[in-house]
């Protein structure tokens, strides 16, 4: 399993959202290449709680840090 640690509010949030919308795409485009590569794709239900969870990512400001 892999897990992806995040500061809730982090020094750098440019930092935070590019690597959250590096998973985004890879939740978006990824299911393909994971059933090729012979591993199980993450069900929709799992995703959708991840991303619930970058919600609690926020900048300086307390505005939630962009992953879209």
């Amino acid at each position: 399993a892999t897990f992806i640690l995040m500061y809730k509010a982090p020094d750098k949030a440019a930092n935070s959202s590019a690597s959250l919308k590096f998973f985004e795409w890879a939740f978006k485009n990824g299911d393909k290449m994971a059933s090729e590569l012979e591993y199980v794709p993450l069900p929709a239900p799992v995703k959708d709680l991840v991303r619930k969870q970058w919600t609690d990512i926020k900048d300086g400001g307390g505005k939630a840090v962009a992953f879209q």
